[in-house]
């Protein structure tokens, strides 16, 4: 797979080119800290505990989400991250390069994106503005400069599950499940994307053998199933040897969930969330400057375009009664991980407060490639370039931390 992400292509190789050069001026404009280190880095301290044999970290970081359980401190997040990181804290102890490593997230992942695109027929040039559009038109972009822990678990998120989309596009049926099981130990909100996976298999081999009956065709799938319970069954097993559940990560055990009088999922979130990330406006002050929120959302699908587009063609496949099962399947695995985000206390913090929803990207860019459009309309040019524009503006306006 590797292999075929990166072979000689010419407007690939520009579109690399032009990316690093952009991550190299932006991290001068922020101080040069591109090689820097940033202390917000949750994974790499719970690596250098593995690497001491032990799945606590043994002090409080004031600075840091990090779990109280039984009189030790231990990462909140699902691990999946600090694996990716081990073989650098090995190098570089503790100061690891994070901030270029994810960059490079960023990097493979608009890669992704671009082969992706070639795998339908769409033309290179137009692949790279996709590529561009999916990984810099979004709040990505923000979070791509900064090596902190939730930045970290978003960003690889978004390579692993662009990988899915990518081996779903090929027919790699074991390496799609694996890498969405992967993807699974980044965000567990991943989870609703499993059945998108599942239908759109069902659906290929229903077409390519139409008498075969259905369930038949549904209990074959089943074997691609192995490698992620595997995955899972270690997830499960890392929390239970943590916290003596295998269903918990962590995150109830922050002082800001223990604290909280309906804890970290409740239904009192669901209405002021959903209007935070649908209703809640860019206002502009007296001198023309824009009022934003910072924490908890607003309109979502301002910091992160792509959004309108797939709204644009669900709208389209609908009047032209051109809509499919699959196309189906991937908006309600959309609008449920919107309600489970909603259902969280907090919509998350900094670029723009609508980060969360980049998770659900990967599905809204497979949509976009299932409806095989060999060029970006005048409409989606003007979308994507101000995507960019935007979360470049967003980049470098919001304060940052290293």
């Amino acid at each position: 797979m590797i292999k075929s992400l990166f072979k000689p292509d010419k407007t690939l190789l520009c579109m690399i080119l032009l990316m690093v050069i952009g991550y190299v001026l932006i991290h001068d404009l922020l101080g040069g800290t591109l090689f820097a280190h940033s202390h917000w880095d949750s994974y790499t301290l719970q690596a250098l505990a593995w690497l001491r044999g032990e799945t606590g970290l043994g002090q409080d970081y004031s600075w840091l989400e990090l779990a109280i359980f039984n009189g030790n401190w231990y990462v909140s997040f699902p691990p999946l991250p600090s694996v990716f990181m081990l073989p650098f804290a090995i190098v570089f102890g503790e100061a690891t390069p994070n901030n270029l490593i994810i960059a490079a997230y960023s990097v493979i992942s608009a890669v992704i994106a671009y082969r992706c695109m070639r795998e339908t027929g769409v033309r290179d040039i137009y692949a790279a503005f996709w590529a561009i559009f999916v990984v810099c038109g979004c709040n990505l972009m923000w979070m791509s400069t900064n090596g902190g822990v939730w930045f970290q678990a978003q960003s690889l998120n978004m390579l692993l599950c662009l990988a899915t989309v990518h081996s779903m596009l090929k027919n790699r049926r074991a390496l799609s499940y694996i890498t969405l099981a992967l993807a699974v130990g980044c965000r567990p909100f991943s989870l609703v994307f499993f059945p998108v996976l599942f239908i759109y298999y069902f659906m290929k081999d229903k077409k390519a053998q139409s008498g075969e009956n259905s369930l038949r065709l549904m209990f074959r799938q089943f074997k691609y199933f192995i490698g992620p319970a595997i995955i899972g069954g270690a997830y499960m097993a890392y929390n239970y040897i943590r916290f003596g559940n295998p269903f918990e990560l962590g995150h109830n055990y922050l002082p800001e969930f223990v604290n909280s009088p309906n804890g970290q999922f409740h239904i009192s979130y669901l209405l002021p969330n959903l209007y935070n990330l649908f209703l809640r406006p860019i206002t502009f002050g007296w001198n023309a400057g824009l009022e934003y929120p910072i924490w908890d959302g607003f309109m979502f699908y301002i910091a992160n375009p792509i959004f309108i587009v797939l709204f644009i063609y669900l709208v389209r496949d609908v009047l032209r009664k051109e809509i499919t099962l699959v196309k189906v399947v991937i908006c309600v695995a959309i609008f449920a991980n919107i309600l489970l985000l909603c259902v969280h206390k907090t919509l998350g913090g900094w670029q723009f407060g609508a980060r969360y929803t980049v998770d659900m990207i990967p599905m809204a860019f497979l949509y976009l490639l299932l409806s095989k459009k060999e060029r970006p309309s005048r409409v989606e040019l003007m979308i994507g370039a101000f995507a960019v524009m935007f979360n470049l503006y967003g980049t470098l306006a919001i304060p940052m931390f290293v």
